[in-house]
């Protein structure tokens, strides 16, 4: 608890002691500290995950054929980042959307877009020759069964990525060897306690309707300056 608080509040000379502890304690720490954020936010967004009510929504119909539909509108999946519009894109916050058009759908994910594919590749699927608005609510409760799957594979993930960006600014912070006595494992060390602060204000945004463009870009920068304002107190000494 004393070297999550120390490393929320940028207490560089404190950090700096930590440096000769085992590499081990710092991996657990960043285990601990990754899946606990990941497992607060995937949990509030599944039980806030909201019941679809097909009696208010725009009747509209997917066949092989294309879709037809009275109205656009948009639906949000919570757990799954999703949003999915019918009939046109419309603007959201959400990293993630499934836009359902005349010809065919596209899958959307920060930014990237998938080819226009054919409604034969969605209906099957969901395992339906067609779908309408009086089966949504059916069918996102039958994805009940992929939600864990997909929390536990974007939760891994995301553990691996910071496993692996840690070590590359481990291995970036080996350039100050000119001017700062420090070794591979003390950089990796310093490095990973830089994760605290970023990774609290990435779980609140993504608990909250906003989107920060360039969040990652943001979240590594921050643990790139942590790491360089630490290993500058060492050359201090």
């Amino acid at each position: 608890m004393e070297q999550m608080i120390a490393s929320l509040g940028f207490q560089f000379e404190k950090v700096k002691t930590w440096r000769s502890q085992s590499i081990w304690k710092s991996i657990f720490y960043v285990a601990i500290a990754v899946l606990f954020a990941n497992a607060l936010v995937y949990g509030v967004k599944w039980m806030g995950q909201p019941e679809v009510d097909e009696e208010n929504l725009p009747s509209f119909q997917i066949t092989e054929d294309g879709l037809r539909y009275e109205q656009s509108f948009a639906f949000d999946v919570p757990v799954l980042d999703l949003s999915v519009m019918v009939g046109e894109e419309q603007k959201t916050d959400v990293r993630q959307t499934l836009v359902l058009m005349e010809s065919g759908w596209a899958f959307k994910r920060s930014g990237v877009e998938t080819d226009l594919e054919s409604y034969r590749t969605l209906l099957d699927f969901v395992g339906r020759s067609d779908v309408t608005e009086r089966d949504l609510d059916v069918l996102l409760k039958e994805l009940n069964w992929f939600y864990p799957i997909y929390v536990y594979g974007a939760t891994m993930f995301d553990l691996i990525l910071h496993f692996l960006l840690i070590s590359l600014l481990a291995l970036a912070g080996l350039g100050f060897r000119r001017f700062v006595p420090i070794r591979y494992k003390e950089a990796w060390t310093i490095t990973a306690y830089g994760i605290t602060a970023p990774l609290i204000v990435r779980s609140v945004i993504e608990l909250l309707p906003i989107n920060v463009p360039m969040l990652s870009v943001l979240y590594w920068a921050t643990v790139g300056i942590f790491a360089f304002m630490t290993i500058r107190k060492i050359g201090d000494d």
